[in-house]
């Protein structure tokens, strides 16, 4: 245990690891806004053309931005899938239908206290509230390398 401490420490240090996770960070980000202008644009499309209310709207914007999201992070962000497999996919689904219930309760709720005529600040409120949630998930879970998910 001692030996692979040592090891560990050796190979990354603190300045190193910093740096690491704050690139990851602003890729994340760069990523995430880009999932979410495709969610917003989508909702904004379907809610001005009359052809769905906001929350339904919201359903479609997610389908639209969870291909940006995956694709995204696994290539970009977290960069240790070099080919998508079935399992990673699972796993990104679980937490982004995870994320997007709670997205849609909370957007459910700021309709309901604010109005739909804020229909889009709400969503994007939501959008950046539940991104720290798919972050951490996805960092330590669903594209965690084999070693990091299962010290």
């Amino acid at each position: 245990m001692l030996k692979k401490l040592v090891k560990i420490k050796n190979i990354v240090q603190p300045k190193q690891l910093r740096h690491a996770v704050k690139k990851e960070l602003v890729i994340f980000l760069m990523v995430g806004i880009s999932a979410a202008l495709v969610h917003l644009l989508i909702v904004w499309l379907l809610v001005n053309a009359d052809a769905l209310p906001p929350l339904q709207a919201n359903i479609a914007g997610f389908l639209g931005a969870i291909n940006v999201s995956y694709f995204g992070h696994s290539r970009f962000t977290f960069n240790d899938v070099k080919k998508p497999s079935i399992g990673t996919f699972a796993k990104f689904i679980s937490i982004a239908f995870t994320s997007f219930l709670i997205n849609q309760i909370a957007y459910y709720y700021g309709l309901k206290w604010f109005g739909p005529t804020f229909y889009l600040p709400i969503l994007a409120v939501v959008l950046v509230a539940v991104a720290l949630f798919t972050f951490i998930f996805s960092k330590f879970w669903v594209f965690a390398t084999h070693e990091s998910a299962h010290k």
